[in-house]
C-alpha cells in the first residue's frame, strides 16, 4: 500500500465529489456540519478547498477528517479509510512479522472484508493418516475470496500472541518471534496444576509487566508460580485477580526457524523481582495513555520505536510512517492522536497495539450498525457485485482443520509470506506432516505442516551448531515419497539425519539418483499438547 499519487488525485476528487452525492450532499455541506460533529473541532473540521488540497502530493487527512466524512456521509470509516489508500489490516500484518522484544498480543481483527483471502480447489481427496507430501496433492490455487465470506468475528477469549525474546519462558517449547494461538480455559482453577504436579500445558499469564506464556502450577489457594523450562527466569510467585490472570492455554505454535532470535535474559527477569499489580482502566479519550503503557508493555525504547518504524516507512514506501524518537515521545504526553493516519498505523504495529483500541481511545467509532458500505465502483480494485458472495466451505480438508481449530486465524492470510521470508508463499510450499505418528527432532514435535522454501537447494551445515539447530530440509526419494531431516553432503551423496522415528539413524542416498532436495524447512505450525 502505498500514498495517493498526485496523478491520481484528479480521480480521487471525482470519486468523493460523486460519492458525496450520492447521499444529497456537496463538500461546502460537509465543510459546514463538520465544525459541529467532530469530535476535536480542529482536527475533525473538512477545509473548504479539500479538492484542491487532495492535488499537494503531502496531502493526508487526519483520522477525525476522515470520521467527519464517515459520520456525515453515512458510510463507514475503514471504507472511507481504504477511499485514501489506508489499510489498517497493515497493522496486523506487520505486529506478526516485527520482532518482539516482551511477548505480545497480536491484532487479530480483520478491517478490510473486502480484502481477498489466497483461497483453493480440491484436486485430490485428502487422507490425514499420510506422511510427509505437498499439499498440491489435495488442493490447488482458485479465485481469491472476500474475507468476510470467511472469517467469522474471532471470539474476544481466543488470543494470538508473539513470543518476545526478553520474556522466552517457554524455551524451547516455544520459540522467540513464535505466534501462539491461545484458547480459554473452561474452568481455570481445576485445570492449572499444584505443586509437583507433571503437565506440559503453556498457559498465558498476564501480570502487571506484560504478558509470558509459560508452564505454571499453584502455590497456594490463589498463587501461581511461572515455571521456566530451561532458562534461568526467577520463579515469580503472583496473586491471581490482583497481580496476575491466567487467559488461556496456548494449543498451537507458528514458529520461524531459520535465523531464530536468541532468547536473552535481562537482568530484571533473572532474579527476583517483584510483582505489581494489573493495570486498571485507561482514561477515556487519552491516547497518550495508551501510547505509554504499550510502549513500556513492549520494551522498547524511543530509539528502538522509531527504527522499527522506519522500515514499515521503507517497506510501505511512506516516509510518513516513519516516527522520530522526540515524536514518539510528545505522543505520549497528548491526549489526541496524532495527525497522519501513517502514524496511527506504525504506532499500533510497533508497539503490539489494537488499532481499534487506538481509534476507540481517540473517540471514534469504527463500526457503526446504521453505517453503509461504501458502494464498490467506487472503491478500486473491488468489482461491483462481489460484496454479496457468500462462503462455502465444501473443502474437505478445511473442514476438517476448522473441526480441529474452530478459529482459523485468516488474518495472518497477508502477513505469512513475510513471516516465513518466502514473498510468494503458495500451496506448492506446503507439506503436510499431521500423519506422522513421532518425530525425534526437538523443534518438529506435534508439526502439521511444514512450510519449505524451495529456493533454498544447496545443503549447508555448521560444525559449530548442535546437531538439533543444523538446518533441516524436504527430501523427494525415488520412489515418490517425502523425506524430512538434517543433511550433509559428501562426495555427491547425501547424509540424512531424518527426523521421522523408525527410520534408520543415518541414510546415505545419492544426490539427484536415489533422492533430491526440494527445499530448505522454514517454518513449522504444530499442534501443542
Amino acid at each position: 500500500m502505498t500514498a495517493p499519487l498526485r496523478q491520481s488525485a484528479t480521480k480521487l476528487v471525482e470519486k468523493i465529489r460523486s460519492l458525496l452525492a450520492t447521499r444529497g450532499l456537496s463538500l461546502a455541506d460537509v465543510c459546514r456540519e463538520s465544525r459541529t460533529h467532530s469530535a476535536d473541532i480542529r482536527l475533525g473540521h473538512v477545509p473548504h478547498n479539500l479538492y484542491d488540497a487532495i492535488s499537494k502530493r503531502r496531502f493526508s487527512p487526519s483520522i477525525f477528517q476522515i470520521a467527519s466524512l464517515s459520520t456525515l456521509s453515512g458510510y463507514r470509516f475503514i471504507d472511507w479509510l481504504k477511499l485514501f489508500a489506508f489499510s489498517l489490516d497493515d497493522v496486523p500484518r506487520f505486529q506478526a512479522c516485527l520482532p518482539a522484544l516482551r511477548t505480545a498480543e497480536l491484532d487479530a481483527q480483520i478491517y478490510d472484508l473486502d480484502s481477498k483471502v489466497p483461497w483453493f480447489r480440491e484436486v485430490g481427496r485428502p487422507s490425514f493418516s499420510s506422511a510427509l507430501l505437498p499439499l498440491s496433492r489435495w488442493l490447488a490455487p482458485s479465485e481469491p475470496r472476500r474475507a468476510e465470506s470467511l472469517a467469522h468475528p474471532m471470539p474476544p477469549a481466543i488470543r494470538f500472541i508473539k513470543i518476545g525474546s526478553q520474556d522466552a519462558f517457554a524455551f524451547p517449547n516455544l520459540l522467540p518471534g513464535s505466534i501462539v494461538r491461545v484458547k480459554p480455559l473452561s474452568n481455570t482453577q481445576p485445570e492449572i496444576p499444584v505443586e509437583n504436579e507433571s503437565s506440559s500445558k503453556l498457559f498465558l499469564v498476564e501480570h502487571g509487566r506484560g504478558f509470558a506464556c509459560s508452564q505454571i502450577y499453584r502455590s497456594g489457594r490463589n498463587q501461581i508460580v511461572l515455571c521456566p523450562r530451561q532458562l534461568p527466569y526467577a520463579p515469580v510467585e503472583l496473586e491471581q485477580t490482583t497481580q496476575a490472570a491466567v487467559l488461556g492455554v496456548a494449543d498451537l505454535e507458528i514458529r520461524h526457524i531459520v535465523s531464530i532470535k536468541k532468547p536473552l535474559i535481562p537482568g530484571k527477569l533473572s532474579g527476583y523481582w517483584p510483582p505489581v499489580g494489573l493495570p486498571g482502566r485507561l482514561p477515556a479519550r487519552d491516547v497518550g495513555a495508551l501510547i505509554r503503557r504499550a510502549r513500556k508493555r513492549s520494551g522498547f525504547s524511543f530509539r528502538e520505536a522509531s527504527k522499527r518504524t522506519r522500515v514499515i516507512a521503507q517497506t510501505l514506501r511512506d516516509s510518513r510512517y516513519f516516527c522520530a524518537a522526540g515524536s514518539l515521545s510528545d505522543y505520549e504526553t497528548r491526549t489526541s492522536p496524532p495527525r497522519h493516519i501513517q502514524k496511527m498505523i506504525s504506532i499500533c504495529a510497533t508497539y503490539f497495539v489494537s488499532a481499534a483500541d487506538f481509534l476507540q481511545a481517540a473517540g471514534v467509532e469504527l463500526n457503526r450498525p446504521d453505517q453503509l458500505p461504501i458502494p464498490a465502483e467506487f472503491l478500486e480494485n473491488t468489482k461491483a457485485g462481489k460484496r454479496t458472495e457468500t462462503a462455502s466451505h465444501s473443502l474437505e480438508f478445511v473442514n476438517e482443520i476448522g473441526r480441529q481449530f474452530p478459529e482459523i486465524p485468516y488474518f495472518l492470510h497477508g502477513a505469512m509470506p513475510g513471516f516465513f521470508g518466502i514473498p510468494h508463499l503458495s500451496i506448492r510450499d506446503v507439506f503436510w506432516a499431521g500423519g506422522i505418528r513421532r518425530f525425534i527432532h526437538p523443534y518438529m514435535s506435534g508439526a502439521l505442516f511444514l512450510i519449505v522454501d524451495r529456493r533454498r537447494k544447496t545443503i549447508r551445515s555448521s560444525v559449530s551448531c548442535a546437531m538439533w539447530a543444523q538446518p533441516l530440509y524436504v527430501f523427494l526419494r525415488r520412489d515418490g515419497s517425502y523425506l524430512c531431516g538434517s543433511c550433509s553432503r559428501m562426495n555427491g551423496v547425501l547424509v540424512i539425519r531424518p527426523c521421522v522415528a523408525g527410520l534408520p539413524k543415518l541414510l546415505r542416498l545419492r544426490n539427484r539418483v536415489d533422492a533430491e532436495v526440494v527445499g530448505q524447512i522454514v517454518g513449522i505450525v504444530r499442534r501443542l499438547k
